[in-house]
C-alpha cells in the first residue's frame, strides 16, 4: 500500500540510512572471517521431458546448499535473486535457431521480524510465507510444474537439437557493495550450469 503521509517519509529516510550500514558491515565481517563449513552449490538430476495432459512438461530434481556467508547476509536483510533459464535450440551451419525459451526470476527476502522468508516469483510477491530455508529455495528453484509447451514445438528430427535448464544466483541484482565483493567471491557464485535435459523416445 502507497502513503505520502509524513509517517511514511520519515521511515523511508530512515530504511535507506540503515540498510547502506547493514550491507556495510556485512561486508566488513565476512572479509574479516572464513569460517564456512560448506560450499554453495546447485545441483540438477534425472532432469527430463515427460508427456502431460497439457503437452510436455519439464521435471527433475534440485538441491540447494549455501554457505554461511550467504545465509548470513540474507537474514542482515540482503535479498537474494535466482534466476531459472530453460531453453530449446537447433544447430545448423547457417547458426543457432531458437524453437522455445522461458525465464523465470525469484527473489528470497528473510523478515527478522517473524523469522519467516518470503518469495517474489516474476515481480509477483506470493502471500505464501516459509518456516525453513528449504522451503522457500524450493519454491524459488523448483523446476517441477514449471515448464509446460505444446509438442509441436519439438522438431519431429531431434537431430541437433538442444534442450536444456539453468539456475544460478543473479549476482548482479545483489546490492552494488555486495555485488563488487561477489564478482571475485567463489561463495557468491552459485550456479548449476547448463544442464542437458533428457528426451525419451517417446518423443
Amino acid at each position: 500500500m502507497v502513503s505520502f503521509t509524513q509517517y511514511w517519509r520519515s521511515k523511508h529516510v530512515i530504511k535507506n540510512f540503515f540498510l547502506p550500514l547493514t550491507i556495510f558491515t556485512f561486508i566488513i565481517c565476512a572479509c574479516s572471517t572464513k569460517t564456512d563449513e560448506k560450499s554453495s552449490k546447485i545441483s540438477v538430476e534425472n532432469v527430463k521431458l515427460v508427456n502431460s495432459s497439457e503437452g510436455v512438461q519439464l521435471t527433475g530434481d534440485v538441491s540447494v546448499e549455501l554457505e554461511n556467508t550467504l545465509i548470513e547476509a540474507l537474514k542482515k536483510g540482503v535479498p537474494l535473486e535466482f534466476s531459472s533459464e530453460f531453453r530449446i535450440f537447433k544447430s545448423s551451419l547457417f547458426g543457432v535457431k531458437i524453437l522455445f525459451e522461458k525465464k523465470r526470476r525469484a527473489v528470497l527476502e528473510y523478515h527478522g521480524i517473524t523469522r519467516r522468508f518470503s518469495v517474489i516469483l516474476d515481480g509477483e510477491a506470493s502471500s505464501a510465507y516459509y518456516e525453513s530455508l528449504t522451503e522457500a529455495l524450493a519454491a524459488c528453484l523448483s523446476i517441477k510444474d514449471w515448464i509446460f509447451f505444446p509438442r509441436g514445438i519439438l522438431p519431429e528430427n531431434m537431430e541437433e537439437t538442444t534442450i536444456q535448464v539453468q539456475l544460478m544466483l543473479d549476482e548482479e541484482a545483489l546490492p552494488r557493495p555486495i555485488s563488487i565483493v561477489a564478482s571475485s567471491d567463489e561463495s557468491w557464485q552459485l550456479s548449476s550450469g547448463w544442464v542437458d535435459v533428457y528426451v525419451g523416445a517417446s518423443f
